[in-house]
């Protein structure tokens, strides 16, 4: 059977069509940068400059964004959230994705479609119920009522996320582990897990951006300033009557380094797992 060649256009125009993604993808980060480095009065100018200019480098907004506000508080109380809530939310996501995998019923689709129910509805809709729920319980205020409500947001897409990839996991491994004696959750733990981590690294990376971004939830749940998550944090830079726009691009870029570093580690997994989605009857 003969190769398939690619023609030079092809290859080019190829090439041209990422470069404009990756342009118009990273052009907001280099905006945010722009904005913290530069004047305002350049940024806010009728015809801004889209070059920074060397001489009016600068990077004191990021020094007055940390040294102004509790950055760091903000940081660790958003780290503390979106890792509790990723880390319920995937083990939660595990066994319902597993369950849905492995056992078939009449009113599996129905269950599955129950599960982006709560996706479809909007966090406008289900944080008046949420309030009252954990006024009633004494929850508010606490990084708990955070973390039940991110949960309760992310579990739904990241369970449906993980059955897809145990559904590419033969079942006839499950039924060798058990004959050898392994109960069902420890063929799920030593068997099955280790062949879906690029699944475990995808769900892992959706939770933790939902979580560290989630804003409707952290702006009413929380209302202790020395519980304040990074996106209500970045909320008091803009004032009543004046927006201090390079403290905040500063602010808002250093909330992205953290995100920046999960995807370097979790990079390999993500490959894998497209690569394995690829190939995959």
């Amino acid at each position: 059977m003969a190769a398939r060649t690619t023609s030079p256009w092809g290859t080019r125009l190829g090439f041209l069509a990422l470069a404009a993604t990756a342009l118009v993808t990273f052009f907001p980060i280099y905006w945010m940068l722009m904005t913290a480095t530069m004047p305002t009065s350049l940024i806010l100018a009728r015809q801004p400059a889209l070059l920074p200019h060397p001489g009016l480098f600068s990077l004191d907004a990021f020094w007055g964004a940390l040294a102004r506000k509790p950055f760091l508080l903000w940081t660790l109380n958003s780290l503390i959230i979106a890792v509790a809530s990723s880390a319920v939310s995937l083990f939660v996501a595990v066994l319902a994705g597993y369950s849905l995998s492995r056992w078939s019923f009449a009113s599996q689709r129905l269950l599955a479609a129950s599960l982006m129910l709560g996706k479809i509805l909007p966090a406008s809709l289900v944080i008046i119920p949420f309030f009252v729920m954990f006024s009633v319980g004494g929850l508010l205020d606490s990084y708990g009522a955070l973390v039940l409500a991110n949960v309760s947001t992310g579990v739904p897409l990241a369970a449906l996320l993980m059955k897809q990839f145990f559904d590419r996991v033969p079942r006839e491994l499950d039924e060798a582990a058990m004959l050898d004696g392994c109960s069902r959750l420890t063929t799920l733990g030593r068997v099955v897990l280790p062949l879906v981590k690029p699944g475990l690294a995808s769900c892992s990376v959706y939770l933790l951006l939902m979580s560290w971004s989630e804003f409707l939830f952290a702006r009413t749940l929380i209302s202790d300033v020395n519980k304040r998550v990074l996106t209500v944090g970045l909320q008091s830079f803009a004032g009543e009557y004046l927006v201090d726009w390079p403290a905040l691009m500063a602010a808002a870029t250093l909330t992205l380094v953290p995100i920046i570093v999960l995807f370097i580690f979790l990079e390999p997994f993500l490959v894998s797992g497209a690569t394995s989605g690829a190939l995959s009857k």
